[in-house]
Parts: structure tokens; sequence; C-alpha cells
């Protein structure tokens, strides 16, 4: 039988030799930074802080002959199980029973499902199609559309305070907006069918950004206006993305999501317009 506890103690350990790798007080670890720190004596060192203020990426962290150093090494793990975790998890059902949305589905009977066939993940399931109409009052301003996508993490930890805040803001503009839906197992181009459905002028569709290797808790809001029938292509749409603490706030994108709807409502028009 595996000794977890002596594995731990082990992982302690060689953390204790990267100081300064310390454990919080809930008994997580720590890793030690690793941006910046392994590089001794940088070439041009102003420069070199300059480089890491202007970006969150994983750059400077040094290596040990031809190899990553151990705490760089750990982080990159960290990560990558992070964006696992964000991927693979669900959207919790309390939140969406707290905030009062509308559940409904797509096509994609699971998560697997959902990851396999990306295809079923951008239309409704016919319980859907024959609910939406039946709860949601037609001939709205704005459609506020909520999915999962491809980070349950970025909904789980965000959701509440980005639609509050998109609430407010779209009452400040005077925007009218039927009662938001949240769409589990969805994709981005589920929105053009919603907006159709409903027959709002506009559809903002919120979802999880696909986790990178450090962020896998970012948000993406997509915004439409009157999407045609037959297949919108992406040039149809616009995109306000990295909603995150450490991109844009989740109350501040509230507003620039708000103002995004404010123009395409006053000019008609959204994307790449040619002519």
């Amino acid at each position: 039988m595996v000794d977890r506890s002596r594995i731990e103690e082990l992982v302690r350990s060689a953390l204790g030799e990267l100081a300064p790798a310390r454990v919080d007080s809930g008994g997580g670890l720590l890793l030690s930074p690793d941006r910046g720190a392994n590089l001794a004596t940088p070439y041009d060192a102003p420069a070199m802080r300059k480089l890491l203020l202007a970006t969150p990426a994983r750059i400077a962290v040094g290596r040990a002959g031809t190899r990553y150093r151990t705490n760089t090494l750990l982080r990159f793990r960290a990560d990558h199980a992070a964006a696992k975790d964000a991927v693979l998890s669900e959207v919790d059902p309390k939140l969406i029973e707290r905030l009062g949305l509308l559940e409904i589905r797509t096509r994609a009977e699971s998560k697997a499902h959902f990851l396999q066939r990306p295809d079923a993940g951008r239309a409704l399931s016919d319980e859907a199609r024959a609910e939406l109409p039946r709860r949601v009052p037609s001939g709205a301003q704005v459609m506020i559309v909520y999915g999962d996508g491809l980070s349950a993490a970025a909904i789980n930890q965000h959701l509440e305070a980005f639609h509050g805040a998109l609430g407010a803001e779209l009452t400040a503009r005077g925007i009218r907006s039927a009662p938001a839906c949240f769409v589990r197992y969805s994709r981005v181009k589920v929105m053009d069918e919603i907006c159709r459905l409903v027959g709002a002028e506009a559809c903002v569709f919120v979802c999880g950004e696909r986790p990178g290797l450090g962020f896998a808790d970012s948000l993406s809001a997509y915004y439409i206006y009157r999407p045609p029938s037959g297949i919108p292509t992406d040039a149809d749409r616009e995109v306000i993305s990295n909603i995150n603490p450490r991109g844009l706030a989740p109350v501040a994108a509230a507003g620039a999501v708000a103002e995004a709807c404010a123009r395409v409502l006053r000019d008609r028009k959204s994307g790449v317009v040619i002519g």
C-alpha cells in the first residue's frame, strides 16, 4: 500500500530545499517563485524586470543543464492539472439555482460527448427549443446566455459577480434584456439559435475560455447583432476575452460588455461588416 503521508513528507522535504517554498495555513504547499528567481544575475536586470512586469507568461525561469528547475517543473504540472480540472468539471447547479437562471441543454448528452463532438454543443436539444420560447418573452433588445464552454471553473468562480454587474450596467443604459439562461454543455455558436428563437435584437454569450497553463478561470463574452439565418461566421460576432481578476476583472468586464451592447444596438451591426 502507498504511504501517502511518507510521500508528502518527502515532497515537503524536497520543496524545503527550494527556499522560500513553504506550507500555507491550510496545510497546502506553496511553491517558491520561479519567474526571474532562477536566473542568478541577468545580463540586463532592468530589462528583465520590465519583461516580467509586462506578461504573466512562463518566461525567465532558468534551467538546470538542459532541464527546467524543480520548482518550475512542479508549477507546470500543477497548472496542467488545474487546466484539466477546469475542462472536465461541471458548473455547480446550486450556483445556477441561486442566480435564478433558466437551465437548458444542448444536444450533447454528457461532458464526454460535449468534448468529443463540438457540433453537439452548438445546437439546442429538442426540449430546449420547445421550452425556451415558452419561458423567455420575445422581443427583448438583448438576450443574455451563459454556458460552461471549456472551463466550468471560470463560471463557478466569476459568474455571480459578472451577472450581477451586467444587469446593473444594462439597466443604467436603458437596455431591455430578457431573463438570462444557462446552457449546459454549450459552445459559442449556440447563441445564434437562441437569439433567433426568442426574437432578440442582440445576444451575449458568456462562457469559460479554453484554459491555458496558469490561467484556468478566464471568461469570454461574445456578442452578435441579429444573427442571420443559415450559418453565421465568426466574422459576424465580437468578443471580450481574458475576463478574470488578473486580466479584465469581471465587474469591469460587465461594463465593457454593456457598452458594446449599446453600440451594436445603436449601429445595428456587429463583427466585420463589408460595404
